[in-house]
């Protein structure tokens, strides 16, 4: 059975409201969604309470979910973009708080230098990728860190295939430009 046909025949089961087969889903598609709303709003405490309202979300809603229209990642990943621009609408009629000061990548095995210099490197992609426009960085984050199709990104963001490549085209030119003119401490 394919990946793809295991997902429809979970997303089945879970419509028929078995939880099994709903967190089945949720282990299928939690990192990848975490990763998502963290390179979004920057604060792994409010990445890690969008991602529980994201699977609420998909949970309370799942009976209205269409195959034929989105595949199921795409529709969860159009939960989660939801979710994070009215996050971003009430959080701008409030105080700004400061980023977080912890990585979402999972650190380096073994030497403790390893695991410092890929915080490093992970935090000074987040700061570089916070300097492209928002359609930019959310491409290069779908693209890139979650490692979806162009045709899935397009789905997410409701735009063609022809301006994901576009967009990425562009967004990776200026995140080369920008990690190239900057040293490391330039981002902190």
């Amino acid at each position: 059975m394919s990946r793809e046909s295991a997902i429809q025949n979970l997303v089945k089961r879970a419509k028929e409201r078995d939880p099994e087969a709903f967190g089945e889903l949720y282990d299928e598609y939690v990192d990848q969604i975490f990763r998502y709303i963290y390179y979004k709003v920057g604060n792994q405490n409010d990445a890690q309470d969008l991602t529980g309202q994201t699977f609420l979300k998909a949970f309370e809603n799942i009976q209205y979910y269409e195959t034929r229209d989105v595949s199921f990642s795409s529709w969860l990943f159009r939960i989660a973009h939801n979710l994070a621009v009215d996050f971003f609408r009430s959080e701008s009629r409030r105080e700004n708080v400061p980023i977080d000061e912890q990585s979402p990548t999972p650190a380096a095995k073994g030497n403790p230098m390893e695991t410092a210099m890929a915080d490093l490197d992970s935090e000074r992609l987040y700061l570089a990728l916070q300097r492209l426009t928002h359609n930019q960085r959310e491409v290069i984050v779908l693209k890139f860190i979650d490692n979806l199709s162009n045709a899935q990104i397009a789905e997410i963001m409701g735009v063609s295939v022809g301006a994901v490549k576009s967009t990425q085209k562009r967004g990776l030119f200026a995140l080369n430009r920008i990690l190239s003119q900057s040293s490391p401490s330039s981002f902190l």
